[in-house]
């Protein structure tokens, strides 16, 4: 039996406060470097970093990759959802002046979009399509993934079975860590949520 782990590290606090920011490029403030340092102690050893575009994301990947001489990719398809004109908006602000489809989306997400915003569905078929690629092109290897919360909901409703509707069931941290088996044998793949939080 081969096994290939992905561990999955939502970035950590970043400037500009609780808004919505899906292309919007916020880089991390000093706290929320040292909550991604502290989530990764102890765990090294990758043989390729995944990183989201975004400064957020590939600032700290591009140090873990520099330092230990890991290679490095990063991927658009591995960007937050875009929030369209919620972007850089708080829940708040948006509840003043469309509450009723904040709410709606909170409670049916793959049902409704943030005004101009990315369809949910599209957003889900470019992660796993490269979430999956993944898996393929590193059998039997170690890997990193510097993602976003959205990102890794997404990931993990489809290692676990969830329904759509249960996206915002998954709690994902600032310096949330994850990590996922990839068991392979004669029979095909198994995949197992080892750690998640």
């Amino acid at each position: 039996m081969t096994t290939t782990v992905i561990d999955l590290l939502r970035h950590g606090e970043v400037e500009g406060g609780a808004v919505y920011r899906g292309s919007t490029d916020d880089i991390l403030t000093e706290n929320g470097w040292q909550q991604m340092v502290a989530a990764l102690e102890d765990k090294k050893d990758w043989d390729t970093i995944y990183s989201s575009p975004l400064e957020s994301c590939c600032e700290f990947a591009e140090l873990i990759a520099t330092e230990d001489d890991i290679d490095l990719e990063i991927s658009k398809a591995f960007q937050e959802i875009d929030f369209g004109l919620w972007e850089g908006l708080s829940p708040d602000e948006i509840m003043k002046e469309d509450a009723e489809l904040l709410a709606t989306w909170w409670k049916s997400p793959t049902k409704v979009s943030p005004p101009e915003g990315e369809d949910f569905h599209d957003f889900q078929a470019r992660v796993l399509k490269a979430f999956k690629n993944i898996i393929t092109e590193n059998r039997g290897n170690k890997i990193l993934l510097v993602t976003h919360s959205g990102v890794i909901r997404v990931i993990l409703m489809y290692i676990l079975s969830m329904q759509e509707e249960a996206f915002f069931r998954i709690n994902v941290d600032y310096a949330s860590f994850s990590r996922i088996h990839i068991y392979h044998d004669d029979t095909g793949d198994t995949v197992s949520l080892i750690q998640h939080g």
